[in-house]
């Protein structure tokens, strides 16, 4: 039977019964000196098979087994793609919440650059307002300075 951490790492249920009857077998013994054999119990109970699969009427016991434990091994690695799947669900989900604020934020982009560029045409006109009323003051300084300095031309 294949489990998976929360490292996402495969744990084979196996290699946890050998573990666990290891550590039994070097720790003293239980006060009434009998003991315990826990993983015969364990495996017995094998996974169901997938729907998908049935054995041949033909195959013998280690066919059986092996092929059992290929589809199991199969099936781990299935378990493990549909979570990437849904990982990769996740990761667009976040994609398209991001795309939606950036196209926010290129609308605000945008409306403000309108706005400098409307503020840019009143500051222009009025600085040629201001040139245009700057030269026409001049024409009157220069009019009235000559009628003053010559007044009888002016006459």
């Amino acid at each position: 039977m294949v489990q998976f951490t929360t490292n996402g790492k495969v744990l084979e249920l196996v290699d946890v019964e050998h573990d666990i009857a290891k550590a039994l077998a070097n720790s003293p013994p239980p006060r009434d000196h009998r003991r315990v054999d826990f993983a015969p119990a364990i495996r017995a109970q094998t996974p169901p098979m997938p729907p998908y699969v049935e054995h041949h009427a033909d195959v013998d016991q280690i066919g059986k087994l092996t092929a059992e434990a290929v589809i199991s091994q199969y099936e781990g690695a299935v378990k493990a793609l549909e979570a990437m799947g849904t990982t990769l669900i996740d990761c667009v989900n976040r994609a398209e919440k991001m795309a939606a604020g950036c196209k926010d934020a290129i609308t605000y982009v945008k409306d403000t650059a309108q706005k400098y560029r409307e503020e840019a045409k009143l500051i222009f006109d009025r600085i040629e307002q201001a040139s245009v009323m700057t030269a026409e003051v001049r024409s009157v300084c220069d009019e009235m300075r000559k009628k003053i300095e010559h007044p009888a031309q002016s006459a």
